[in-house]
């Protein structure tokens, strides 16, 4: 139980930080509905962690444990409430229908508060696991009636949404909450209401399932741009949200492959350790991977330019203290070619140790401006230009359009011809690399 009850911790805290990221991230005329969202995950926050706490508790935690269970069952109503009222609140009839099932739910946690026997009599606390015995009379039914009404009326409403075709950036978002609702309230009336009966060693997939489809649809906020994420702490949560849920999958996979290959039983604390140190090291190694990942491709491809990559490193570079002759390699390295040399004036800066004669740096200075782009034009038949071996000639030009330098391309590797599109993705990349070296010069002038 001690796992479990750290995954519904650690998807609790999960939980709550996407309502903080939505509520904080979302527009003003959108405020009060992403209130609502953020209200659903505070209180499945509050329904995690007492249940957590629940299947842990030991005997002499028996004075505190009513609160617990109390938090556990009003927290389960809200949930649902606050979720209605984040799809419905921007309709007259959705405020009127929210509220009418707030009251309802206030009513109800009041009479749990004023006495919680109604809905159990006993905390049962066993090395087997912790149980209640419920308390099956009027108000308990009248409380699974409260989610057999709230539950179908949040379906139909998301089917509603969903129906009449709502945009392309909420339509995702709907859709999810919709198909993971329609699961996870159905999981939950199961494990929560049901199964209990029998056995409460299964209570926890039912808040594990609802904020699951929580954090999926806070997922499609972001992955459909529906959520503005201005501020730069908004965005670190986020990153925070989606890779520490990566983790939660992990750790669930690992569980239930432990669980089978040792029939059933649990993975000790120290293996739980274990993991979660191996996860902290395999996230804090992400951003190196995918750079080493990055830069292998660049490298290994031949037969294209990884034009991400090189647009990424570039953007990076410190005009002031750029080494041209080590931009020049960078370049003739990423985009495949034998040989890059930039020429500025009468030097010069070429990717390897090759001798340009100074008559044949004055013929590629005297060569004319291009009529369009940036290439240059000249006649490969000639016998000097056979022997530079260039495969074009492209012209560096600042921000007013005026030409200060030129760059030598020599012969691609591993391809026959210099194709059109080639020809596009060097020129933006030299355009890149004009607008540093000319930033460079300018400073230093």
């Amino acid at each position: 139980m001690q796992l479990i009850a750290i995954l519904l911790i650690t998807v609790s805290i999960l939980t709550i930080l996407s309502g903080i990221a939505v509520f904080f991230g979302s527009n003003k005329s959108d405020r009060s509905r992403s209130a609502w969202f953020f209200l659903s995950t505070l209180f499945a926050f509050a329904w995690m962690i007492s249940i957590s706490l629940f299947l842990i508790a030991k005997p002499d935690w028996k004075d505190n444990m009513t609160l617990v269970v109390d938090i556990t069952y009003i927290s389960a109503i809200f949930i649902d409430i606050a979720l209605l009222g984040y799809i419905v609140w921007k309709q007259k009839f959705g405020k009127v229908l929210t509220s009418i099932f707030f009251v309802i739910g206030l009513i109800l946690a009041g009479f749990i508060i004023y006495n919680p026997n109604l809905l159990y009599t006993e905390i049962v606390f066993a090395n087997s696991g912790n149980s209640l015995v419920t308390n099956v009379g009027p108000f308990y039914f009248v409380y699974v009636a409260f989610f057999c009404c709230l539950v179908p009326a949040i379906l139909i409403s998301l089917l509603k949404k969903v129906w009449k075709g709502s945009s392309f950036r909420s339509h995702g978002g709907d859709l999810v909450l919709l198909i993971g609702f329609a699961i996870s309230g159905t999981m939950s009336l199961i494990f929560n209401l049901i199964l209990p009966f029998w056995t409460w060693n299964y209570i926890w997939l039912g808040p594990l399932a609802i904020s699951t489809t929580i954090i999926a649809f806070y997922y499609t906020i972001l992955r459909y741009r529906s959520l503005s994420l201005s501020s730069r702490w908004l965005k670190i949560l986020s990153y925070i949200v989606i890779v520490a849920s990566c983790a939660v999958i992990y750790i669930v996979i690992f569980y239930i492959i432990f669980a089978a290959m040792f029939r059933g039983s649990s993975p000790s604390p120290e293996v739980i350790i274990l993991n979660f140190v191996m996860i902290a090291i395999v996230l804090a190694l992400i951003p190196a991977t995918n750079e080493l990942n990055m830069f292998i491709r660049s490298l290994i491809s031949n037969q294209q330019v990884d034009m991400l990559y090189i647009i990424k490193k570039l953007s990076r570079v410190p005009p002031k203290g750029v080494d041209i002759k080590e931009l020049a390699a960078f370049l003739a390295e990423h985009m495949h070619f034998e040989y890059i040399g930039i020429l500025i004036g009468d030097t010069v800066y070429g990717s390897d140790g090759r001798k340009i004669p100074t008559s044949s740096i004055d013929l590629v200075s005297k060569l004319g401006n291009p009529e369009n782009g940036i290439w240059q034009e000249f006649n490969e038949e000639d016998a000097v230009w056979r022997e530079l071996d260039f495969s074009a000639v492209a012209a560096l030009r600042n921000a007013s359009g005026k030409t200060f330098g030129q760059v030598l391309v020599g012969q691609p590797l591993g391809k026959v011809s210099f194709s059109r599109r080639d020809l596009v993705q060097v020129e933006t990349i030299i355009n890149l690399a004009a607008v540093i070296i000319d930033s460079k010069l300018h400073k230093k002038a």
